[in-house]
């Protein structure tokens, strides 16, 4: 993930049903503010519902107006945009329901979908699940499909072969009920071109998500975490 990449991809997709009326409001502006500060330095593209892209584009245009930055600044914020893309959602974890991006040994890219399911059904996700395969299609980049149910957020890899997976959100019921971990690890490693998985225990039910790898350990570059 330290590697360096041509975009940010997020989404405008905060709803009332997980965060509530009165913080709602507060939720959908960080996300501005993030990817108007993103765009300093790349370009950003937005998944938003449709019926929210003017809210999304006023806040947009409101917030980059009140912003104080330097003349380099805004610079590069003319120079990255910021593009909204429609899409049916239903929350804004795109790091758990976008795809999760690999290559080959020749450079190719692929968009790995890893069958999003609200963290096992814990929310509604039916708009969710297709987010992998709408930014799959935006970039034109070639789909990989598996049976495997996971999220991007209970995978860490090093980039060299070496992967961090929590079991509790992998090996369980309510993700992979009827697959055991061997068959698990050797689908990740075909995938994820893996050579090791460190396996951590993880806490099941203690959050919505079983207790995703990134609460407990991030690799900073290969052999050190």
């Amino acid at each position: 993930e330290g590697m360096p990449h041509q975009q940010t991809w997020m989404a405008f997709g905060a709803h009332a049903d997980s965060w509530g009326a009165e913080l709602l409001p507060y939720v959908q502006q960080d996300l501005i503010n993030l990817a108007l500060t993103i765009a300093r330095f790349e370009p950003v593209s937005m998944l938003v519902r449709p019926g929210e892209r003017k809210l999304a584009q006023t806040l947009l245009s409101s917030t980059a107006s009140n912003t104080t930055l330097s003349t380099q600044q805004q610079s590069n914020l003319q120079q990255h945009s910021i593009t909204l893309i429609d899409a049916p959602l239903d929350d804004l974890w795109i790091r758990d329901t976008g795809p999760v991006f690999v290559q080959n040994a020749q450079g190719q890219a692929f968009a790995i979908d890893f069958n999003f399911n609200g963290w096992g059904e814990k929310q509604d996700y039916q708009r969710d699940a297709l987010v992998a395969a709408k930014v799959a299609q935006e970039t034109g980049t070639q789909q990989l499909t598996t049976d495997l149910i996971l999220e991007g957020g209970a995978i860490e890899v090093d980039g060299e072969g070496t992967a961090i997976i929590a079991e509790s959100c992998v090996l369980i019921d309510n993700r992979n009920p009827d697959l055991s971990r061997a068959e698990i690890e050797e689908e990740l490693k075909y995938l994820l071109g893996l050579e090791k998985i460190i396996w951590i225990p993880g806490i099941k039910g203690k959050d919505i998500t079983d207790g995703h790898t990134d609460f407990y350990a991030r690799f900073i570059r290969p052999g050190v975490v």
